[in-house]
């Protein structure tokens, strides 16, 4: 009975112990997040009226924009059947309106039935009112945007902002920052939008434009202060205008963009252009997604790959809150590389040491779950790899998201990876 007893006794401890080995090894859980969230992501120019198809609108859809803005159509006979393409895609489509974006303030009955043709189409998303407009206007367009508000509850009302490097006679006077802050104040739409084109060309070759960080940063201070998303134009075109060559972008262009975009916590990515647009007097444009004969360029699949990346981890994304912009290295770093806020502690990072330049996205949500977004941040076009190391104030198991997919990486103190040109990555910290 004893030496039973004794065997019994060994294998309750056996038992235990490959039980607690078992809930030891158990990987740990991501933060459970609404799979219905997705990223704003649209194109500044629709397939035009001749192009107008349902195999365009398919083609479109499956690069993975969801809303297309029309250039070419106002509302009329074309944007309908945009319209009813782009539903049939399980795309939306914001209208142009040239009506709209110059009423005076003290005819804004006007604007009663404009819309009458679309407000009930399923793909009908919005209105496209005004593309940079100056300060001066902002009032003007606040006094459209309740009107519009009133009329049409439910769609967009959409303006779109001058970046940094526009000048101060263009803002009609105001420094950036008071640019910004009076259109929130005074036009007070639920999202801000702009653009920054960062791709040139140079004597020196290519280059990437001094202020785009400090650019994502005051938007999107000023966006959590407003407590509104905002969003932000990719250059997905070449262009020439007024002496400035912007660069004809490639894939690691288009990530890298994308990537920075969402490190400041962006909710919106729209690309400049999906369809090629015509030259004008002052500008020059390169093929875009799609040229003007309609046939898809290298950019088109570059997008679509970039889209698809970020799909896989948008939802999770979006339910994180952002913390704040940590850059690298912090003494003797380049003017690129310039913000007025840089976050100067993340509790879950202890460290970082990289060969070059590297951005970093902090995010935590309510239920204190951190997550972080690292960006190479040298040039793509420079062709330059990137090893960095994080070191983490404690072990996580890592959720990695990147080109390559989804990888769960086990728990570690020090986060080690060769970022390739333009390669950002999402990594979500399990504990």
């Amino acid at each position: 009975m004893h030496i039973k007893r004794k065997a019994m006794m060994i294998l309750s401890v056996m038992s235990s112990v490959t039980l607690l080995a078992s809930c030891a090894s158990k990987p740990a859980e991501p933060p459970a997040y609404d799979a219905s969230k997705k990223l704003h992501i649209a194109a500044w120019v629709a397939p035009p009226p001749e192009y107008i198809s349902s195999e365009s609108y398919r083609v479109m859809s499956e690069s993975g924009i969801r809303v297309a803005y029309g250039l070419y159509e106002d509302v009329d006979v074309n944007a309908l059947k945009a319209l009813d393409y782009a539903h049939e895609h399980g795309m939306q489509y914001m209208v142009r309106s040239r009506g709209i974006g110059s009423l005076p303030e003290d005819e804004l009955e006007l604007m009663e039935g404009m819309f009458d043709q679309v407000v009930d189409h399923p793909a009908f998303a919005g209105v496209l009112v005004r593309d940079e407009p100056g300060a001066g206007e902002f009032d003007r367009l606040g006094a459209l945007y309740r009107k519009f508000k009133e009329l049409y509850p439910d769609k967009l009302f959409y303006v779109n902002l001058f970046p940094t490097y526009s000048s101060l006679d263009q803002r009609h006077g105001r420094t950036y920052k008071e640019y910004i802050d009076e259109y929130i104040e005074k036009v007070a739409t639920p999202y801000i939008s702009y653009d920054h084109y960062p791709l040139v060309k140079n004597v020196s070759g290519t280059d990437i434009r001094e202020d785009y960080l400090l650019n994502l940063e005051i938007v999107s201070q000023a966006a959590k202060k407003a407590g509104i998303p905002f969003w932000v134009f990719i250059q997905s075109i070449g262009y020439w205008t007024a002496g400035t060559e912007n660069r004809i972008p490639e894939e690691a262009d288009i990530r890298w963009q994308v990537y920075n975009s969402l490190v400041f916590g962006a909710q919106g990515i729209q690309y400049f252009t999906y369809w090629t647009p015509e030259n004008d007097n002052l500008t020059q444009f390169s093929d875009a997604m799609i040229d003007r004969a309609g046939n898809k360029t290298p950019l088109y699949d570059a997008v679509r790959n970039v889209n698809e990346e970020i799909a896989r981890f948008e939802s999770l994304y979006l339910h994180y809150n952002h913390v704040g912009v940590q850059t690298y290295p912090t003494e003797g770093a380049p003017g690129h590389l310039y913000i007025e806020h840089r976050l100067e502690s993340f509790a879950p990072i202890a460290g970082v040491k990289s060969e070059h330049p590297v951005v970093i996205g902090a995010f935590e949500d309510d239920d204190g779950h951190a997550a972080f977004i690292l960006v190479n941040y040298t040039d793509p076009a420079k062709k330059l790899t990137n090893k960095v190391s994080v070191s983490l104030s404690q072990k996580y198991e890592l959720l990695q998201y990147d080109r390559h997919g989804e990888t769960r990486l086990p728990k570690t103190k020090t986060y080690e990876v060769e970022l390739a040109p333009g390669e950002g990555k999402f990594v979500s910290l399990l504990k």
